[in-house]
């Protein structure tokens, strides 16, 4: 019984090491390289052809006009995207290590001894 607890436990560190690497992998030809065209992609010449596939005018954009966003000051740093702070993390992560180890070494220790759960 001890095995099969051991396979199902390599098994999930097995699925939690590799999972990412498999999903990180795309799913589409062609996105590896940005230089490759999409493969539909049309290739329109002017204005006017726009405006006929299109069915509608090209909106005009004056170049001297100011864009619409303006980016933030470097001194304002990053948006809060909210979720925990990194310092509210590690204390669980430490505790959860530690309660995880105290119990492998009982397992183990015990497993030793040659002792037997009734």
């Amino acid at each position: 019984m001890k095995r099969v607890a051991y396979l199902a436990l390599a098994a999930v560190v097995a699925l939690l090491i590799l999972a990412p690497s498999a999903m990180a992998q795309d799913m589409l030809p062609g996105d590896d390289d940005p230089y490759l065209p999409e493969p539909n992609a049309a290739v329109v010449g002017s204005h006017e052809e726009l405006e006929r596939i299109a069915g509608q005018p090209v909106p005009s954009q004056d170049p001297g006009e100011p864009p619409e966003q303006v980016p933030a000051s470097p001194s304002q740093g990053l948006p809060k995207t909210g979720g925990p702070s990194v310092s509210a993390i590690v204390p669980a992560a430490a505790l959860l290590l530690g309660g995880s180890s105290v119990l492998a070494y009982g397992a183990l220790r015990r497993g030793r001894e040659g002792g037997s759960v009734r």
